[in-house]
């Protein structure tokens, strides 16, 4: 199904009956990264999962959209399909944009599952790449040059680069990366329930000892031996501390 949000066309899906819940995916990724998890809760909920703008079957966001920008349509999202405060169960940028939503925009959503969110960021920068962001596009020599070395800089390097998977947001995805969104943690008001693989290189495990710590209300539970993409490997674990919470 679509709805046109933002002036954006926006897929999701619907499944089961009863409370809203809304999954959101990490970057990169679609609404069927998180589906195996979304079925399992569709039994005893009404489930929305959604392709974020830029991925799946959506639109593109808007080149000025960072994480606000994506919490503001997910805002527009639940109005306009008029879900009665849906618990929010988001992975990774997904929890990102959670994070953001519960301190600006609280009073739309219910209980707040956060899975492995990159809330923080390093910001480190390699050599390399220093010297290919201090190349100035204006140079006359290297003006008609800029893009191709720059694209077989990233091809050759940094094979798994987000900035050479999906050009078509790279303006978004600079904003994203350069976020911080520890300052809205203590405005998080709505209870909040936080999941992180043990062996998770992507977003360490300590990034969520430091989230309980800030977020009033939240409980803590990190499975062992699991990576950043637990909610995918373990889904009926996942499930099985989630659902009891959401009844709270």
């Amino acid at each position: 199904m679509y709805i046109r949000i933002l002036n954006r066309k926006i897929h999701y899906k619907k499944m089961g009956k009863g409370s809203p819940v809304l999954f959101v995916h990490g970057w990169g990724e679609n609404m069927y990264k998180l589906h195996k998890l979304a079925l399992l809760s569709s039994k005893q909920y009404c489930v929305y999962t959604i392709d974020l703008p830029g991925f799946g079957k959506s639109d593109n966001p808007a080149e000025h959209w960072g994480v606000e920008g994506y919490a503001v349509m997910i805002k527009e999202l639940i109005e306009k399909l008029k879900l009665k405060k849906p618990h929010y169960i988001g992975h990774a940028f997904g929890s990102d944009i959670g994070i953001y939503l519960s301190s600006r925009y609280g009073n739309v959503i219910d209980h707040l599952v956060i899975c492995a969110s990159s809330f923080r960021r390093q910001n480190k920068i390699s050599k390399s790449a220093q010297v290919m962001k201090n190349i100035s596009r204006e140079q006359t020599i290297l003006r008609f040059l800029y893009k191709p070395i720059r694209s077989l800089y990233y091809s050759v390097l940094h094979k798994d680069s987000d900035l050479l998977k999906y050009p078509h947001i790279e303006k978004n995805f600079r904003k994203i990366v350069a976020q911080d969104l520890s300052g809205e943690l203590r405005g998080i008001k709505n209870k909040t329930l936080i999941l992180w693989g043990e062996n998770d290189t992507c977003t360490p495990a300590i990034m969520a000892y430091e989230l309980q710590s800030k977020i009033r209300r939240s409980g803590l539970h990190v499975f062992p031996d699991c990576t950043h993409d637990f909610p995918t490997e373990e889904p009926h674990l996942v499930w099985k501390e989630i659902e009891p919470f959401l009844l709270t």
